[in-house]
């Protein structure tokens, strides 16, 4: 959904280092084990492993399927919305993703399209991350901190993710309505 700006701060993430600590128990098994967004291509998947907490394959908005993780996470995501947007009641998450990106890799500069990118608000939690990864869009560049909460506005502007740095970057994103 359009922004503003292509970069909003929110605050920081209240219960951090539970969600890192719960970040950190995964195994090489669960970021290999879901397939299918790699599989169906797109330059954010190649360099990337995802793990689904709310995902349809067909990103349709009216659907809410609830991944084995959610359990896990969906107390991160639900703080999420109500650090960003200050209560629950009526916002619907539409997709809710843990995604690394490779340690020395790039996601190459793209537009996003279709309904998720147009219709909801994309919110960013880097997790993980290090000082040499760097998220632009358009001609705004930021280096995000871990714990940190972004809504990204990447509405019909180009935009790319440079991780130069040593260790693998990985983000909680929400998409809401």
């Amino acid at each position: 959904m359009q922004e503003n700006q292509p970069f909003l701060f929110v605050g920081n993430m209240p219960s951090f280092d539970n969600l890192l600590g719960d970040v950190l128990s995964m195994t090489p098994e669960d970021w290999s084990k879901y397939t299918e967004r790699k599989n169906t291509g797109g330059v954010a998947s190649y360099n990337s492993d995802t793990i689904p907490l709310v995902y349809d394959t067909r990103h349709d908005l009216n659907s809410n399927i609830r991944h084995e993780n959610y359990e896990r996470f969906g107390v991160y995501v639900n703080e999420v919305i109500l650090a960003t947007v200050g209560h629950i009641g009526k916002v619907k998450v539409r997709q809710a993703i843990l995604t690394k990106l490779n340690a020395r890799t790039v996601i190459p500069r793209h537009r996003d399209r279709g309904p998720l990118t147009a219709k909801t608000h994309r919110i960013h939690v880097p997790i993980i991350t290090n000082t040499e990864c760097i998220f632009s869009v358009g001609d705004e560049s930021r280096n995000m901190r871990a714990g940190e909460i972004w809504i990204i506005d990447n509405v019909g502007r180009y935009h790319s993710v440079e991780n130069n740095g040593d260790c693998d970057r990985i983000h909680l994103i929400v998409d809401a309505i």
